[in-house]
C-alpha cells in the first residue's frame, strides 16, 4: 500500500490544473486513515471454551 501511495504521490507532482478542495483533502485523509489504521478486532471472551466438559452419568 505504501508503494502505491508513493507512486501516486510522485505522479501527482506533474499534474497541472487540478485543484483539490478542502472537502476533497478531508476525504483523502479519511481514506488514508482507514487504509493505514484499520480497526482492531476485539477478542471474544473464551471462558466457556476453557472450562472442562461435563461428563455424562
Amino acid at each position: 500500500m505504501a508503494l502505491v501511495w508513493a507512486v501516486l504521490d510522485r505522479a501527482s507532482r506533474g499534474w497541472r490544473g487540478f485543484t483539490i478542495t478542502a472537502t476533497g483533502t478531508g476525504l483523502l485523509q479519511d481514506l488514508r486513515r482507514q487504509l493505514l489504521d484499520p480497526p482492531i478486532q476485539i477478542r471474544r471472551h473464551t471462558t466457556e471454551i476453557n472450562q472442562p466438559a461435563a461428563t455424562a452419568a
